[in-house]
C-alpha cells in the first residue's frame, strides 16, 4: 500500500534551495533511512510531510486510509500520568477488548441459552483481541521496561522522571501505536548499546513502515531496508540497504561529474566561438545577421548551463585551531582545578557512587561513559553545582570558569547571524569571527549571515562548542556532543575539542567520536568511577 507520495515538490528555506522536482514515495513495511548532511533540509522534509510547511512546488498526497505517527509529536503529553499509564495508552484498544473478555466471562451461567449468546459475544471479542496482537502487547510492555530501566519508575509521574527517561516514554508512546507509518527524527538521544540494538530488532521485526533521520550509520545499517538520501539539491531514492546505496550513490556521482565534464568541454567550445564571432561582427557590413547568429549561440550556452547537474561541496574536514596572538590570555587558574575525596552520591531509592577519588587538571581531557542510570548526568550536575554530594569532599579552584553545554543547544537570542552570536560571546574581532565561522561551516559564504534559527541541529551544536572554546572556558562539559551531527560535523568538533587548550569533560556512547577525540575514558560502573582503556583504540 502506497502511504504518502512526494510529485514534482521543489523546497527552499528562505534562499537556500534545499530540493527541487523530487518524486519519491513511502509504501507499506519499507525500514527507510533519511539521511543527509546537518543542513540539507531533513527535518523540513518531514515537516513537509506533518503539513508544517507546505512545497514551494508540486503536492504530497497522503493515503486517507493510512494513519502516520511522529515522535515529536507527543510533547503535549499528560505529565501528571504514570509511566504505567502512560505505557498502556498505545495499547488502549487491545486492553479494553481484553477486559470486554474478562466481563464476558464472568456472567456464564447454568442457563446454556444464555451461554450461548455469551459464547457467540465472547468468539467475537476473542477475534478482535487476537487481531490486535492479543497478549504479545504484555511481553511487549515487559521487554520495553526491562531494557529501558523503568521496573522502579512505574509508578511515578511523567514530570518526576529524568530527561532520559521521559525520552523513552515519548518513543513507546508512538512505537507502539497502531499507525503505517512511524516517523523518528534521531530517536537514539539518552540511547546505549542495548536500547540501540533493542530498537534496531524492533523495526526489523514490525509490521508498520518507518522513516528515521539518524547519523548513526551503524544503526541505519542495521535495518534499513530503502534510503531516501538528500543530497546536491534533490531526494534520491535507493531500494537498498546502507552498503549497496554507499555503492550506488559512488557509482552516479562519478557519472554525474563526467556529464558535467562533457558539457563543461561543450561550454568552452561554443564560449570560444561566441568570442571569435564578437570579433566577426566587428568586421562585418552585415551585422544583423550574424548578431541573430550570436543570440541564438549565446541561448545555447545558457541551455548547457542549465544542463550541469548541481553538486553539494565537497566537505574538506579542516578546522584551524585558534592562534595565541588573537587575544591575551587571562586563565590564571591552578594546576589541579577539582577532586573528589572519598565522594558518595546517592538518592533514597538508589547508591550511584561510594569512596570516589578522583582528580582533574586544566588541561584533562575526559569523557565519561557507563549505562544509562550509572549516574553520568548527576556527575555533570554534581560539577556545576546543580547536585549536591552525599559525603566526601568536592574541591573546584574557584578561578576555573565552567560552561555546561547540555544535549538540547537553546540559544537566548537565534535572530543574531552567526557573526554577531561568535562577537557577542567571545569578544574577537571581525576579520577573525568571519574566518573561524569559514572554517567551522566549510568554507561555504553564505554561513556569515545566516540566522542562528536557519541552521540544522547539529550547526547550531558546532557553533555553541565553538562559541565556548573561543570564550576561553576553563573547563568544557559536554552532554552527549555528537547529537544530531553528520560526519563533517563529529571530526570538525573532534578536531576542536583536540587542539582546545582548556579541560573538557564529556559524556558520550558515541564510538566513532570516541576514536577521534582520543581522551582518558573513565567507566561508571558498580558505584565506583575509573580509568579504563578505550577498545577502540
Amino acid at each position: 500500500m502506497n502511504i504518502l507520495e512526494f510529485v514534482n515538490v521543489s523546497k527552499s528555506f528562505f534562499t537556500q534551495k534545499l530540493y527541487d522536482n523530487i518524486n519519491i514515495t513511502v509504501d507499506s513495511n519499507e525500514k527507510i533511512a533519511l539521511i543527509g548532511n546537518n543542513g540539507t533540509g531533513k527535518t523540513t522534509f518531514i515537516r513537509l510531510i506533518k503539513d508544517d510547511e507546505m512545497p514551494d512546488e508540486g503536492e504530497i498526497i497522503s493515503n486517507e486510509e493510512s494513519t502516520i505517527s511522529y515522535f515529536e509529536q507527543l510533547d503535549t503529553i499528560n505529565v501528571d500520568l504514570k509511566v504505567s499509564e502512560l505505557l498502556d495508552i498505545p495499547f488502549k484498544k487491545v486492553i479494553s477488548a481484553q477486559k470486554k473478555m474478562e466481563e464476558v466471562s464472568q456472567k456464564f451461567t447454568d442457563d446454556l441459552n444464555e451461554n450461548d449468546i455469551l459464547l457467540e459475544e465472547y468468539s467475537r471479542l476473542t477475534d478482535e483481541f487476537e487481531s490486535l496482537g492479543g497478549y504479545s502487547y504484555i511481553h511487549l510492555q515487559e521487554e520495553f521496561i526491562d531494557i529501558f530501566g523503568l521496573n522502579e519508575k512505574l509508578n511515578r509521574k511523567f514530570f518526576e522522571l529524568s530527561g532520559g527517561e521521559k525520552q523513552y516514554i515519548r518513543l513507546a508512546s508512538v512505537l507502539f501505536l497502531d499507525s503505517d507509518l512511524i516517523i523518528l527524527d534521531e530517536p537514539l538521544s539518552y540511547f546505549d548499546n542495548r536500547k540501540t540494538a533493542w530498537l534496531s530488532s524492533y523495526i526489523q521485526k514490525s509490521r508498520k513502515a518507518f522513516l528515521i533521520i539518524s547519523h548513526n550509520v551503524d544503526f541505519i545499517r542495521s535495518f534499513a531496508t530503502k534510503i531516501l538520501d538528500i543530497d546536491n539539491y534533490t531526494v534520491s531514492s535507493y531500494q537498498c540497504g546502507y552498503e549497496k546505496y554507499l555503492k550506488e550513490k559512488k557509482e552516479k556521482l562519478l557519472e554525474e561529474k563526467k556529464k558535467n565534464q562533457a558539457t563543461d568541454l561543450v561550454i568552452e567550445k561554443t564560449v570560444k566561438a561566441v568570442t571569435k564571432k564578437n570579433i566577426l561582427l566587428e568586421k562585418v557590413e552585415n551585422k544583423h545577421a550574424q548578431a541573430v547568429v550570436l543570440r541564438r549561440m549565446e541561448k545555447e550556452l545558457e541551455k548547457l548551463d542549465k544542463e550541469k547537474i548541481p553538486l553539494s561541496a565537497e566537505y574538506k574536514y579542516k578546522y584551524e585551531a585558534t592562534p595565541r596572538e588573537v587575544y591575551i590570555s587571562k586563565r590564571t587558574v591552578d594546576e589541579e582545578i577539582l577532586s573528589f575525596e572519598n565522594m558518595s552520591k546517592e538518592f533514597p531509592d538508589k547508591l550511584l557512587y561510594k569512596d570516589v577519588n578522583f582528580k582533574m587538571y586544566r588541561d584533562s581531557k575526559i569523557c565519561l561513559v557507563g549505562e544509562n542510570g550509572s549516574g553520568k548526568s548527576t556527575l555533570l550536575k554534581i560539577l556545576t553545582d546543580k547536585e549536591k554530594i552525599t559525603s566526601g569532599e568536592f574541591k573546584i579552584d574557584k578561578k576555573v570558569k565552567i560552561a555546561f553545554i547540555e544535549q538540547e543547544t537553546v540559544f537566548e537570542n537565534e535572530k543574531l547571524s552567526t557573526i554577531d552570536y561568535l562577537m557577542k560571546k567571545t569578544g574577537l574581532p571581525i576579520e577573525f569571527v568571519e574566518n573561524a565561522i569559514d572554517s567551522l561551516y566549510n568554507y561555504e559564504p553564505e554561513f556569515r549571515d545566516k540566522r542562528i534559527f536557519m541552521l540544522s541541529g547539529g550547526e547550531k551544536r558546532r557553533l555553541e562548542i565553538f562559541a565556548n572554546i573561543l570564550a576561553e572556558i576553563d573547563l568544557l562539559i559536554i552532554d552527549e556532543p555528537s547529537t544530531y551531527m553528520d560526519e563533517y560535523s563529529r571530526i570538525t568538533v573532534a578536531n576542536m575539542l583536540k587542539k582546545y587548550t582548556g579541560a573538557v569533560i564529556l559524556v558520550t556512547h558515541d564510538k566513532s567520536l570516541l576514536k577521534k577525540v582520543d581522551f582518558e575514558i573513565y567507566d561508571i560502573r558498580d558505584n565506583r568511577i575509573r580509568k579504563k582503556e578505550f577498545a577502540g583504540k
